[in-house]
């Protein structure tokens, strides 16, 4: 099963984890391996190493916010015009 999130946001935190805010993918994708993707063309492969609570989330429950300890290549603004997806294959245990 491929799982397909749209970013939507990028945050740089100081000590180096990225930030990415991304439509809910509802199922777990903690650990997980994705393609960061733009036109169908992939940009890199990164793995989400967490999830971050959204704090006073009152609007916008279809988004989640993930930790990436990768460099992620794109740049804030890139994030946020809506092109850029991550891509992966799930796989329930």
């Amino acid at each position: 099963m491929s799982v397909k999130m749209n970013i939507i946001e990028k945050f740089e935190l100081s000590d180096g984890i990225t930030i990415l805010v991304c439509t809910d993918p509802k199922v777990n994708v903690v650990g997980k391996r994705f393609r960061l993707i733009k036109d169908d063309k992939i940009r890199q492969v990164i793995t989400v190493c967490g999830e971050r609570k959204m704090k006073n989330q009152t609007t916008n429950l279809n988004q989640k916010a993930f930790e990436i300890n990768d460099t992620v290549n794109i740049s804030t603004e890139d994030a946020q015009s809506g092109d850029w997806q991550l891509i992966g294959e799930y796989v329930p245990r």
